[in-house]
């Protein structure tokens, strides 16, 4: 079984899905393992080499008749059809623009998509980013609003990946200590691995935390969740049933929410949660301004769809932790069966379009 680590299209993405310790646990299990070569992959080529792995050029992919395209976010454009099996995040299957295009691709080629997000074994994922995406946008609102009530400048001309997590933490440490001011945080979806990291990083910051989940929003309090400072939702929606707020809700005399971070980003689909926005936020701009809440207060919002990627080292060291388990039961274990499954209906979908 041979794999070709793909070197990732979008810029910004440092992350890995394999680490080259793990990559070298599935070669001694009798994978192949080729890395395409990478400038901004947070781990070197040379330690890929030094573990065994052969480095081809950046692309590869693009030509691989005989292999598994690993990688993490979604594919550029091209090609237009897609012959072999990919492993990626696709983020096509609760109708996103553009989801019927994306799938035809591999109908058309006769491809394979094993979405990562959709690799479950006894109905739980296997592999997620979730708790350092959940850290990693609480953090990054927190250091927005503490550096606006500060008076200081801080993220919102735009951020870059750091080299660890101590970073980050000694700037919120630093705002927070010269806040006095009293701070209320909301988390939405607590108790999973998102609202985890959430969760402690606003605690980091300062925050008194609210922590609610499925309980607390079955029968939603609308002005108790608007009495907050920050929101952080951490909910991924797979259908319809939650709205934590409307548009009508921001300038509600009863808002007092001055910044949100939507870490779950989904707002092309049909069950986002926080349908005040249209587009994720990016690196270079990672705010928006939403208008005034209730007490005349500027309400931003924050929404990056790839934050790990702003902690790399961490972020790809603890998920490759957990993928390489899955990997070595590929392709017949459970989780590479389920994911088969609801790419095949996604495929008869297309067909009777």
């Amino acid at each position: 079984m041979k794999f070709i680590l793909r070197d990732e299209a979008r810029a910004t993405e440092r992350r890995t899905p394999v680490t080259p310790n793990d990559a070298k646990t599935l070669l001694e299990a009798g994978f192949e393992i080729s890395v395409e070569r990478s400038d901004k992959r947070i781990f070197p080529d040379t330690e890929y080499a030094a573990a065994g792995c052969a480095l081809v050029n950046a692309g590869s992919w693009l030509t691989a008749t005989d292999a598994t395209i690993l990688g993490l976010k979604e594919l550029p454009e091209e090609p237009a059809d897609l012959k072999v099996p990919f492993i990626h995040f696709a983020h096509i299957y609760k109708d996103q623009t553009g989801w019927e295009q994306e799938i035809s691709r591999f109908r058309r080629g006769g491809g394979q998509l094993y979405d990562i997000e959709y690799l479950s074994k006894e109905e739980k994922r296997v592999a997620a980013f979730g708790y350092w995406a959940g850290w990693m946008g609480a953090a990054l609102a927190a250091w927005r609003l503490l550096a606006r009530w500060n008076g200081v400048v801080g993220p919102e001309g735009g951020v870059s990946s750091f080299e660890s997590r101590a970073a980050v933490e000694d700037i919120l440490r630093g705002l927070s200590a010269d806040c006095i001011k009293p701070r209320r945080a909301v988390v939405i979806g607590a108790k999973g691995r998102s609202g985890t990291g959430a969760s402690e990083a606003l605690k980091l910051a300062g925050f008194e935390v609210t922590e609610w989940d499925m309980e607390e929003t079955r029968d939603l309090d609308r002005a108790a969740l608007m009495a907050h400072d920050l929101l952080v939702n951490c909910v991924l929606m797979t259908g319809p049933g939650l709205q934590l707020l409307s548009p009508d809700d921001i300038s509600n005399p009863l808002n007092f929410i001055q910044m949100i971070s939507d870490v779950s980003c989904d707002p092309f689909s049909d069950f986002n949660p926080l349908p005040i926005y249209d587009a994720p936020t990016g690196w270079d701009a990672p705010f928006i301004s939403l208008g005034q809440n209730g007490i005349r207060e500027e309400m931003e919002l924050t929404a990056i769809d790839n934050l790990p990627s702003l902690l790399p080292r961490e972020a790809s060291e603890d998920f490759s932790s957990q993928m390489v388990k899955a990997l070595l039961t590929y392709p017949d274990g459970e989780e590479w069966l389920a994911a088969k499954a609801i790419f095949d209906a996604t495929v008869a979908r297309v067909a009777d379009v």
